[in-house]
């Protein structure tokens, strides 16, 4: 035994019991944080987590392929700013950031003005057909 209370023996790479301890308290420090932040947002963010997520859920599939996807991302977005919010409310306001400039960006949908939004929906399904052609040329799944 050595002076840090942990043997020291040759050949072993043992982790000392202080740094098993500090990692554990930092461990519960963060869970503690992430419970503490998750019960303090009240109800209404709980509402309107849920309600962001079926919106993006239910909008996905036109947003990808459908024929309305004017509404279908004016949906999405909002319902992703829905989830930011709740991310507001557990974790701090910087999550309330995304969540207004999502609204704001999903305004000119509201008002029928779609024509800039089907050039960035055409950019972001050229980039997710290129990616996927980028790891699928990489990796093959069996």
């Amino acid at each position: 035994m050595n002076g840090n209370g942990y043997r020291n023996n040759s050949g072993s790479y043992g982790i000392p019991p202080l740094y098993i301890y500090i990692g554990i308290g930092i461990a519960a420090i963060i869970i503690v944080s992430i419970i503490g932040g998750l019960l303090s947002a009240g109800v209404q963010a709980y509402f309107a987590v849920a309600a962001g997520i079926l919106l993006v859920l239910a909008n996905l599939r036109d947003l990808l392929g459908g024929t309305n996807r004017s509404a279908a991302l004016m949906n999405t977005m909002i319902g992703a700013a829905l989830i930011f919010f709740f991310l507001g409310s557990a974790f701090g306001w910087v999550w309330y950031i995304p969540a207004l400039l999502l609204l704001v960006a999903a305004a000119p949908l509201g008002l029928r003005r779609a024509d800039v939004y089907t050039v960035y929906l055409d950019a972001a399904r050229s980039m997710t057909t290129n990616i996927r052609r980028a790891v699928g040329g990489r990796t093959r799944l069996p």
